[in-house]
């Protein structure tokens, strides 16, 4: 009797030291596998990987570079904006791996941290909700910023009530972050391609690239043109100005009239709601700037009363627009159907997109349904040209009710229709041309771009901070012109989206059936352990 319960003691010790040498054994082996830095992508379509092109470029890294954080990881935060963390976060983790000792991934809560962290001191972190990529020489390239919106009186008519996942919805959206939206089964824009590795590859070559000069806007003046620095809500563009610079692209102005050429960091020209014609000798500035220099020219002419006195339509522009197959009628846009026209802002509603033509700039716009907010309008749309490999598209029209008034300033109001001399709506609105990339390949060519507008009021401040609509558009025209023609091999990743809308009753309901496996579980092993003591 006494050498039985020996024995039994003995099993049980046995079987407490074989436990704790098992869970020993665990801890250790998973102590061991964090340190090893490898992971494999069992995905059939290699989602977690990054592209042999990312790859290619990461491993030619000669500078370190930083990408800081410092949007707060919180429940609170809107549900996509969580959901760009959590998709970024595999992403950059995969980065963080290839460029060991090239790339370090830091998150920082500006609220919480310590004024005397290394890297607030270093790079005078004091703005919170970004990502930014630094380079070790301190040069900084804006990735993702989300604003929280300040408290808005929903009462007041001046200002438009957004939500905080709507307002952020939208800053995901300019990103570039996710593409092909399509509408959920709750009515909501939902994202299912991730282009997270694009984004992330841009800004680390951004960073790094030695010897290049920062892209300058210039704002042309002389001639009553807007101005960046303007802050007027209905004439300003400084609005425009901020979006630039969020695109590091740097801003300033320039009188045409005292070069001979552009200067050699000039990118765009803006010439924004001109009062006075441009020179023979100021266009052929421009001309050489958009033909020779590799420019991108953006134009945005308003109807003026006092264009019928000039001597030179389109305020000197006509022949250089014609080689680039556009043309700038001098006619106005009416609309007789008031439901057209906003009724607080009397703005113009545009929503007319060309599907028979799609263009990348237009293409998310036309397929959210969005529109583009505008006052008076005048005509701009292609034409025939000579220059070879040449592509002008028409991007914005206005409403099938509407026409192009010609010499309108003598026409009496309400018009109607000329047969003969007015353009039948829908008119377009917008025009943009560029040479074939086949073209430029072969034939080294280094023309530009153009974008012509028929109202300057599109891109004016109150516009682009009220209507999605306008910024989009805006922000879309800019990545067009800036865009360097590097053509990345890197393929978006698809991603997957879910969606379970439960009340607290069902709630409820559902944590209780997922908690019956676990407890019958519990109580069974309790039973089956009680019953062998028991026998």
């Amino acid at each position: 009797m006494t050498d039985f319960k020996h024995a039994k003691r003995n099993r049980k010790w046995d079987t407490s030291f074989t436990i704790l040498l098992l869970t020993i054994l665990l801890l250790c082996a998973n102590f061991v596998i964090s340190k090893i830095n490898y992971s494999i992508d069992l995905t059939n379509e290699q989602k977690y990987s990054l592209s042999l092109e990312t790859i290619r470029r990461i491993k030619k890294l000669n500078e370190r570079i930083d990408i800081i954080i410092t949007i707060p990881e919180s429940n609170d935060l809107p549900k996509v904006i969580q959901k760009l963390l959590f998709d970024l976060s595999l992403t950059l983790e995969s980065y963080q791996k290839l460029g060991v000792n090239k790339i370090s991934i830091h998150r920082i809560n500006i609220d919480s941290a310590l004024t005397s962290s290394n890297l607030i001191n270093k790079y005078r972190l004091i703005e919170r909700n970004e990502i930014c990529a630094y380079s070790q020489s301190g040069k900084k390239r804006l990735i993702f910023k989300y604003d929280e919106p300040e408290g808005i009186n929903i009462l007041d008519r001046e200002n438009i009530f957004r939500s905080k996942d709507s307002l952020a919805r939208e800053k995901i959206w300019e990103s570039g972050f996710y593409d092909t939206w399509t509408e959920s089964a709750n009515g909501i824009m939902e994202p299912s391609v991730f282009l997270g590795e694009e984004v992330i590859l841009k800004a680390i070559l951004d960073v790094v690239t030695k010897n290049k000069q920062q892209q300058v806007a210039y704002f042309s003046r002389g001639h009553g043109e807007g101005s960046p620095s303007d802050i007027n809500p209905t004439k300003g563009y400084s609005e425009l100005r901020s979006i630039l610079e969020n695109q590091n692209i740097k801003v300033s102005t320039i009188d045409i009239s005292t070069i001979t050429q552009m200067p050699d960091n000039a990118k765009l020209l803006f010439i924004t709601d001109p009062r006075g014609t441009f020179q023979d000798r100021e266009i052929a500035v421009i001309s050489d700037f958009i033909n020779r220099e590799r420019g991108n020219l953006l134009i945005a002419f308003d109807p003026s009363e006092e264009i019928s006195t000039m001597g030179k339509p389109a305020y000197g522009f006509r022949t250089l627009l014609k080689q680039w197959g556009i043309r700038c009628h001098d006619m106005l846009i009416h609309d007789p159907i008031k439901n057209n026209f906003d009724i607080f802002t009397g703005d113009y509603s545009l929503k007319t997109y060309s599907r028979e033509y799609p263009h990348r700039v237009i293409d998310k716009l036309r397929d959210g349904g969005y529109s583009i907010q505008s006052s008076r309008l005048r005509p701009v749309e292609k034409i025939t040209s000579e220059i070879k490999g040449l592509i002008t598209s028409e991007l914005l029209f206005s409403r099938r009710s509407s026409w192009a008034l010609s010499s309108w300033t003598n026409r009496t109001f309400p018009p109607t229709f000329n047969d003969l001399l007015d353009l039948e709506g829908p008119v377009p609105i917008i025009a943009l041309s560029e040479i074939d990339k086949e073209e430029i390949i072969s034939y080294n060519s280094r023309k530009g771009k153009i974008v012509v507008m028929g109202s300057s009021s599109i891109i004016t401040n109150r516009r682009l901070k009220e209507n999605t609509g306008n910024r989009f558009l805006t922000k879309n025209i800019i990545n067009w012109m800036t865009d360097e023609k590097e053509i990345f091999d890197i393929e978006p990743k698809s991603i997957s989206t879910y969606n379970i809308s439960l009340n607290d009753s069902e709630y409820t309901n559902l944590l209780y059936a997922l908690s019956v496996i676990p407890i019958s579980t519990a109580l069974i092993g309790l039973f089956v352990g009680w019953l062998r003591k028991e026998l």
